[in-house]
């Protein structure tokens, strides 16, 4: 009795043990890690009490004001890329690098804002100014990208950097600053490995800047980005 007892615990700890493998092979089967290189458009949203932190504004009365981010900034670009992995199908986390050119429209000719130190400012001419970030992203696809071709998603960003702002003539200066933001969009699978073990998709990389530090420049972002999926 003690010898079939023995036996049979044996050849269930081999079936627990040997469902733990596959379930293990299960899961690093659906891990992909991921590569993208991306770039868009991105038109300011919100309203600002100064310029990127720099230049506060006031009224004629030199109380403060809000100007709105349509009126201060003009529409711009960005350029990025990102690694990360995609897990269970469904979940991508990736963390990068991002820079966005922030152009600042002509100050000089806005009437209400505090002109004397606009102009001191922008003499003898604009400054330039652009956003440096580091990129942390959680989505979640509605679909499996790995196992069919098209894929929509949403989810959240977090971007940590420091808005730098240069002119000839002048030293530069920096001003560190976070901003969270809304994903959304969606992928197209271009080309599959015959094996499954490589794939390229191109996607639209949306995201909306919800909140932000201070006043750093917040924007509704449009992009496109190309993204190639390998297994560890």
């Amino acid at each position: 009795m003690f010898h079939h007892t023995r036996t049979v615990i044996a050849t269930v700890a081999i079936l627990i043990l040997t469902a733990s493998q596959a379930a293990a092979l299960g899961r690093v089967a659906r891990r992909y890690n991921v590569m993208d290189f991306y770039s868009g458009t991105s038109s300011p949203v919100g309203k600002y009490e100064s310029l990127a932190d720099f230049v506060d504004f006031s009224d004629a009365d030199g109380q403060p004001t809000d100007v709105d981010g349509d009126v201060l900034y003009d529409p711009t670009f960005h350029l990025g890329f990102n690694y990360g992995q995609l897990r269970n199908d469904r979940m991508l986390v990736t963390v990068g690098f991002r820079w966005t050119k922030i152009e600042a429209i002509n100050l000089l000719g806005l009437t209400s804002v505090g002109i004397e130190g606009l102009a001191i400012f922008f003499d003898p001419k604009k400054p330039s100014i652009n956003q440096y970030d580091f990129d942390f992203n959680f989505n979640y696809m509605f679909l499996s990208i790995a196992q069919r071709s098209f894929a929509p998603y949403v989810g959240v960003g977090f971007r940590a950097g420091f808005t730098s702002v240069t002119a000839k003539g002048f030293e530069s200066e920096s001003r560190l600053n976070t901003v969270l933001a809304g994903n959304f969009g969606a992928e197209l699978k271009l080309w599959e490995h015959a094996q499954k073990r490589a794939f390229l998709t191109v996607a639209s990389v949306n995201s909306y800047d919800l909140l932000s530090s201070g006043d750093r420049p917040k924007y509704f972002n449009l992009g496109a980005a190309l993204k190639y999926y390998f297994r560890p």
